[in-house]
């Protein structure tokens, strides 16, 4: 589990300088939300590790494996960017500056029901189906509802605006990235540790 673990937190923090980095470019620099910015997706890597820890036995090898993650991800969050293209924009981008057309407890509504929700509840039947058991569907949901509120946060906003297609090139940027990083790591992790295990077996073969 440990390396499990472990890739998902730096795989979360990929997904975040991947997200600065064409933020930087592509619209603005927001690099002072990087210090907060890498404990939030550190820890949130965590959880998606722990999904990924409870998956594993039933995921394909590698390179499936990050195929298999990144379409996981893309159904997760597909909902939500659907309901979001069925209504009208949230904000007024016409002047010179963004304005909310719908009052602030429609605007958390449509967030928590529209996003998080569906994710969480997609998740949870993802993980069900792929593992079968009460602890990955727990785990996936949860996985879920991370990628909801890190990558996926803009979903909602951005829903039937002239920013949809930006913002869906960047998630999609970012749900790779973090997906290769995941699976990738974890394999070399469990790599190095499978040859530090057997360097020490030999020693203790040559000691005895």
């Amino acid at each position: 589990m440990k390396a499990s673990l472990l890739a998902g937190a730096f795989s979360g923090i990929a997904g975040l300088i991947v997200f600065l980095v064409i933020h930087h470019f592509w619209i603005m620099p927001i690099w002072f939300i990087l210090p907060i910015g890498l404990m939030i997706a550190g820890l949130g890597g965590v959880a998606v590790g722990r999904a990924f820890y409870e998956l594993l036995p039933n995921l394909p090898p590698r390179p499936w494996r990050t195929m298999t993650i990144i379409g996981l991800i893309v159904v997760i969050l597909l909902p939500s960017i659907i309901l979001a293209e069925m209504r009208a924009p949230m904000f007024d981008i016409s002047g010179p500056s963004a304005l909310l057309v719908i009052s602030v407890r429609q605007a958390t509504l449509i967030f928590i029901l529209e996003l998080l929700l569906t994710a969480l509840l997609v998740g949870g039947i993802a993980g069900w189906i792929i593992h079968r058991t009460r602890k990955a569907a727990l785990m996936t949901a949860l996985a879920g509802l991370i990628f909801a509120l890190g990558p996926g946060h803009n979903i909602p906003f951005l829903g039937s605006s002239p920013g949809t297609m930006k913002g869906l090139v960047i998630l999609f940027a970012v749900v790779m990235v973090s997906s290769f990083v995941l699976v990738e790591m974890h394999a070399r992790i469990i790599k190095e540790y499978e040859n530090e295990t057997s360097e020490i077996n030999q020693v203790n073969t040559e000691v005895e």
